[in-house]
């Protein structure tokens, strides 16, 4: 994987943009981002289908809290990046505030495929039709995703310029595309 970081690196580099400026902004939301996949993914897959229902309770309680750290910081990453004048801001964080509750519930989806994807891990071989019905859901769960942002981005420009919602864009597409490879890197391939 380090490989592949460093090809990105050397690519984003020559396209103009300082991986040495966003070094420690990238270790930020590295950090977040490990700690909420870490209870996201590790989670999920040392569960067992024995699991007492009050420990599972407990995982999904410190999964929440870790959620809800990582979207303060996450906001505290937006705020530093998009320098919003007052009256942007003002625009900007009630519309943000309820694209957020939408991908809460996303997450909520998300976070549920994995436990059946690591329940059916766990038991054994995955058979053929249960990889299916796992993978129509999370293609399912994308599209709602896209959808979300679709529509948020709709929103926003109505309300902003249209570079302060593109860099807005690119900023939550860094957020979203370092979660995605820390999550795929804690999730076992099917065997």
């Amino acid at each position: 994987m380090d490989t592949f970081k460093k090809a990105w690196g050397a690519r984003l580099e020559a396209c103009g943009y300082s991986v040495k400026k966003e070094r420690d902004m990238t270790r930020f939301r590295s950090g977040v981002t490990l700690l909420a996949v870490l209870a996201l993914a590790g989670s999920a897959f040392a569960q067992t289908a024995a699991k007492p229902a009050s420990d599972e309770a407990a995982t999904d309680a410190a999964i929440e809290q870790l959620r809800k750290d990582a979207r303060a910081d996450i906001n505290t990453i937006i705020t530093a990046s998009m320098r919003f004048t007052g009256d942007e801001a003002a625009k900007f964080w009630p519309l943000y505030k309820n694209f957020e509750q939408q991908r809460k519930a996303i997450g909520d989806e998300k976070l549920a495929l994995i436990k059946a994807y690591a329940t059916s891990y766990n038991a054994g071989p995955v058979t053929d039709s249960r990889a299916q019905e796992l993978m129509v859901k999370a293609i399912g769960i994308e599209e709602k995703s896209l959808a979300a942002k679709k529509q948020f981005m709709q929103e926003l420009q109505k309300a902003l310029p249209g570079k302060t919602v593109a860099r807005f864009f690119m900023v939550q597409n860094r957020i979203d595309l370092l979660t995605a490879l820390e999550l795929a890197e804690g999730i076992p391939l099917i065997d």
